[in-house]
């Protein structure tokens, strides 16, 4: 079969949480994923979703906007070490889609939307779990459990810190602009390159709250880069 024909691959043997407050939709999600092998989680609700994440530790979160007790986006303020996010909404707007990338989601569907096509978005935005391990500088960075530790102790990090700082630590001392880094972790146009330029900000504060040294380098021109110990610019 031709490459460019190939069907899109089923995502399996993932943790999953679906929050959407519609039961039909939910209970669809649920049976589509869980016949393929995945380990899957849903909640109607933002108190549901968060007692959820007390004990499951989920690869990636399909999450709704509109939930009874508050917006979907509070989730991700809530809970800085976030797994890879999904909006599927029924609030298309341009400005709803923006606070959704501003908030650190890494993808954001409008409704209806198939379960083949959710599971394609789906298996674009999963993190690779080759080489799931990071490790440089005292930082480590763990993929499948989403977690980070500079010298040993956690570094609470928003899901899109997470995904940046992962796509630097695996190819250090090459710089990237902001639209490339986009580009390589969301595998998508950059649309947004002012948010991603936030993002890179902020993870660059949190690093340097941790040690006196830079650990994500910026030059103008070049972009941004992260550079083992003993690396020079």
């Amino acid at each position: 079969m031709n490459k460019k024909n190939r069907p899109a691959e089923d995502v399996v043997n993932r943790r999953i949480l679906f929050v959407e407050d519609d039961a039909s939709l939910l209970t669809q999600m649920k049976n589509w994923f869980e016949t393929k092998g995945n380990a899957v989680r849903a909640a109607s609700s933002l108190r549901a979703a968060r007692n959820t994440l007390e004990e499951f530790a989920p690869e990636m979160i399909v999450l709704d906007i509109v939930l009874p007790d508050g917006s979907g986006l509070d989730l991700l303020s809530d809970l800085p070490s976030l797994p890879p996010v999904i909006v599927l909404s029924d609030l298309g707007d341009e400005n709803n889609v923006i606070d959704g990338f501003l908030a650190g989601v890494t993808d954001y569907i409008v409704k209806p939307c198939s379960m083949r096509l959710l599971e394609t978005r789906m298996r674009l935005r999963f993190l690779p779990r080759d080489e799931s391990v990071a490790e440089y500088r005292g930082l480590r960075i763990e993929c499948d459990s989403r977690k980070v530790f500079y010298m040993g102790k956690p570094v609470p990090l928003t899901s899109s810190e997470f995904n940046i700082l992962w796509f630097l630590m695996k190819h250090p001392g090459k710089f990237f602009s902001a639209d490339e880094i986009y580009e390589n972790v969301w595998t998508a146009p950059s649309l947004q390159t002012t948010t991603i330029r936030r993002h890179l900000s902020t993870l660059r504060q949190k690093l340097k709250e941790l040690s006196s040294e830079n650990i994500i380098f910026t030059e103008f021109g070049k972009g941004y880069a992260f550079l083992p110990q003993g690396d020079t610019v």
